[in-house]
């Protein structure tokens, strides 16, 4: 069954959730409220969080961006910087991150105004990018210094596919199509790397053996998100047939049968192992990927995708979320003796925001709204702090011990982004 925009349009309309809008993603000004956030589900309310996630995005993250990460005189991002002060801990640069800076200036870009600025920052990080290109199949290097002198070898493949990320969505902003060839270019041999029976990745949380040539479900999960953003661009066939291959690969083969949850590493054949990875799951990139499967199903208008992947994206946020301390745990190292790592990666708060935003927008679900208020409450009460220049990534199962000594320029703005275009769209509904 297909949502129309009249419906949607209704539901925001008739219905509320009790209470009055509180403080939402501020660094500074009021105290924060101690009862969980209550928003009203009217346009009203959504009109009052839309103007919160713009606040966060164009008078907090992006002004303190500029000031103390942007590097503007060589490119790219100087992500060792105290999240409290914004004093500069080191200058080392990583592909990883430039990448990923690269795609959140481009998609500004396209998306929300066409600021001469943004492009700027993005180009001179592509420069960047473009001096370390390189030879063959080898990955992008890891690190390097300020000025792009590489300072260890090639990383891994979650580099390069960050990098190709940003030069996809940098190929449309400045009018370049040579940089979406050349995105492709890099994704399709990432995809050669990752098919070879001989392909190594070790997954350090998972504490076993390494399996040969594996399957990750977050290497799926990028290369579906790629292809959904560059398909939203412009047909290709390549990365329609990437797309199904990964949505069949997440769908029907990482989620395992017994227990429901993915598995973050199964065989290279897409069997699922035997000797420990199968009780092993990633759990907030489970819900991620889902959340991207959602997202391709939207691209694709299509309905039961859209259907099995939410209802799977519901059942893992359920089991991840922490209902004692708030948040989410990102990793169940063994389901069956129900082994979990209890520290908080706080981006997992994020995914959560971005999926269920997602629903209540298709169709006004109310778990999904119960949980987007849960969630905000603990992002609001426990990530944002008064006076930070940037929200922590990490922290104890308490959110008591926030690890501040550097900075994460993907998640934060991309739930922003994401979540102020959705927003935008209930509003203007």
């Amino acid at each position: 069954m297909k949502i129309s925009n009249q419906t949607r349009r209704k539901f925001i309309r008739n219905n509320l959730v009790l209470g009055l809008s509180a403080p939402f993603l501020s660094n500074v000004g009021e105290p924060k409220a101690p009862r969980p956030l209550e928003v009203p589900f009217t346009k009203l309310g959504l009109t009052a969080l839309r103007n919160q996630y713009r606040t966060s995005l164009f008078d907090q993250f992006l002004p303190n961006m500029e000031r103390y990460v942007v590097d503007h005189q060589y490119g790219g991002f100087l992500l060792q910087v105290d999240c409290k002060t914004g004093e500069l801990l080191g200058t080392d640069k990583r592909s990883w991150f430039d990448g990923r800076g690269l795609w959140v200036y481009s998609y500004l870009y396209n998306n929300f105004k066409k600021d001469g600025k943004y492009l700027e920052i993005a180009r001179k990080t592509k420069d960047l990018l473009l001096s370390l290109r390189p030879e063959g199949n080898d990955f992008w290097v890891r690190t390097y210094s300020r000025e792009g002198k590489p300072l260890d070898g090639p990383g891994d493949i979650y580099g390069n596919l960050f990098v190709a990320e940003g030069f996809g969505e940098y190929a449309v902003a400045a009018g370049e199509p040579q940089y979406r060839k050349l995105a492709k270019e890099i994704i399709l041999r990432c995809v050669d790397r990752y098919d070879r029976p001989d392909y190594s990745y070790v997954v350090g949380s998972a504490g076993l053996p390494p399996l040969k040539g594996p399957r990750i479900l977050g290497h799926w999960m990028i290369f579906l998100s790629l292809c959904t953003q560059m398909l939203g661009h412009g047909a290709d066939a390549e990365l329609e047939a990437l797309a199904a291959r990964s949505v069949d690969a997440i769908m029907n083969h990482h989620i395992n049968p017994e227990h429901g949850l993915t598995n973050e590493v199964i065989n290279h054949d897409l069997s699922t192992p035997t000797d420990g990875y199968e009780q092993f799951s990633v759990i907030g990139h489970g819900f991620e990927t889902l959340m991207f499967v959602m997202r391709e199903a939207l691209r694709r208008n299509d309905d039961a995708l859209f259907e099995r992947a939410s209802a799977a994206f519901k059942r893992h946020v359920e089991i991840a979320e922490d209902r004692v301390y708030g948040g989410y745990f990102h990793t169940v190292k063994n389901v069956e003796t129900h082994t979990w790592i209890l520290d908080k990666q706080l981006w997992t708060s994020m995914e959560v925001l971005n999926g269920t935003l997602m629903l209540v927008e298709r169709s006004g679900d109310r778990w999904a709204w119960d949980t987007y208020t849960r969630t905000l409450d603990y992002v609001n009460t426990k990530i944002v702090q008064e006076g930070y220049k940037f929200w922590p990534s990490y922290a104890d199962r308490k959110a008591e011990m926030l690890r501040t000594k550097s900075m994460e320029n993907y998640h934060e703005p991309r739930h922003l982004m994401f979540g102020l275009q959705m927003l935008e769209r209930m509003v203007g509904a």
